[in-house]
């Protein structure tokens, strides 16, 4: 099959699909193929084009880059787990590829008027991250404005993706924050796309790989460390001063508030007030010694408890607190509810790349907080640094029980 094999119809379905292709998703064939970029995106949309007429660019793998236009724009990312204990282990990538390979429908028969139902469109295998790419495209409606008193709908193909990740044993999908979209398979869109995601998880454990979605309690606990390092002063001199305060000043201390009131050395007051005077210590110590910056998988900029309730952000305009005084109110956050969010910066030599992680009952999710389009590698190795963090919580509670399990069968000897 090549370019001038396809009837009209198809060949104006490829041009519609490419109108999408910005300047930095075209730069993969113009730096593979030696296409030349012009001044304005259409141009260079008409020098891929001619390079597809004319071999300089094989048609397949067109027709593959053309299905992926949109995997590395501002998307939302929803990852699963499964709670199956041998979920990917009974199936290799190839057999899942070829499962599927024989299911896909080319993208260029797909037209938008006549789209009516969730359709695969490219099955991909990248061997060097044991990942399987799929490719969707679902009929859906945008709106947009057509004058100040009205909107125009149109019909829409809406492409979203799926990875299937045999190393980190993960499903994970990928949603496209389309301007002015209106709904997805009739479903109307709300405010986030988290409404919609269940449409193409659906399809996928219906028609590709039937799993139980995992909550993934673990996140809570992974969110809290991520904080917590970020604010380490990580200065041995603050831990041997305080320390040292700690046996030698703390118990006096306690005992000279504790005379004014004698209700004051109830245990839990107590502990109170041992916690308090410690961060009050160790706050200055930091502000006067100041923090020894180390080498940390994530920043923090957001963090919200309490579903949301409570929320602490960093960029915020105006006054800015201290390293400490950040320290004590993440610390305060942390201590008496679960983390619910929390933004976290990656970097990538010198750049830098915000996400908001949420967790949700099924899945948790991944959401760039800037409108910029993310190179897939860039995704992958933010959940590879998250994966990390699950690995060493589940080791931990899992050697726990272990140890627990142990000691009961010592108990039930003596």
């Amino acid at each position: 099959m090549g370019y001038f094999s396809l009837p009209d119809e198809y060949l104006l379905n490829i041009d519609y699909i490419l109108k999408r292709a910005d300047n930095s998703w075209m730069k993969i064939l113009q730096s593979e193929f030696n296409i030349s970029k012009k001044r304005k995106s259409e141009e260079s949309r008409k020098e891929i084009l001619h390079g597809v007429m004319f071999g300089a660019i094989p048609f397949d793998f067109f027709i593959e880059w053309l299905c992926h236009v949109e995997l590395e724009g501002n998307n939302s990312v929803f990852i699963y787990e499964a709670e199956e204990n041998d979920f990917l282990s009974n199936i290799t990538i190839d057999e899942l590829y070829e499962a599927n390979q024989q299911n896909v429908v080319p993208i260029y028969e797909l037209n938008p008027n006549t789209l009516n139902e969730i359709t695969l469109v490219n099955v991909k295998k990248i061997s060097s991250t044991e990942q399987l790419l799929l490719s969707f495209a679902a009929p859906a409606i945008i709106h947009n404005k057509k004058n100040q008193n009205s909107l125009e709908f149109k019909k829409h193909i809406y492409l979203a993706y799926i990875v299937v990740d045999f190393d980190m044993k993960t499903v994970n999908l990928y949603l496209h924050p389309t301007s002015g979209l209106y709904s997805i398979c009739t479903i109307p869109k709300k405010r986030e796309l988290d409404e919609l995601a269940w449409l193409f998880m659906k399809y996928f454990t219906d028609n590709i790989l039937k799993f139980t979605y995992k909550n993934p309690e673990w996140l809570h606990e992974a969110l809290s460390q991520i904080s917590s390092e970020y604010f380490a002063h990580n200065n041995p001199l603050i831990d041997l001063k305080v320390n040292s305060f700690l046996d030698n000043c703390m118990d006096e201390i306690i005992e000279t508030v504790s005379f004014f009131d004698a209700d004051v050395k109830k245990e839990d007051s107590l502990l109170r007030i041992k916690s308090g005077i410690k961060n009050i210590y160790e706050s200055e110590l930091v502000d006067i010694h100041n923090r020894i910056e180390t080498n940390i998988k994530f920043h923090v900029f957001l963090q919200q408890s309490d579903r949301g309730a409570t929320q602490y952000k960093a960029n915020s305009r105006g006054k800015t607190f201290s390293y400490a005084e950040s320290k004590d109110i993440i610390q305060k956050m942390s201590e008496h509810a679960e983390l619910f969010n929390i933004g976290i910066v990656h970097f990538v030599e010198d750049k830098q790349f915000p996400y908001i992680v949420k967790k949700s009952e099924k899945y948790f999710s991944l959401k760039k907080y800037t409108t910029s389009g993310t190179e897939k590698e860039v995704i992958d190795d933010v959940l590879r640094k998250l994966n990390e963090y699950k690995h060493e919580i589940e080791s931990i509670y899992s050697y726990g029980e272990s140890d627990d399990f142990e000691r009961r069968i010592d108990d039930a000897k003596a």
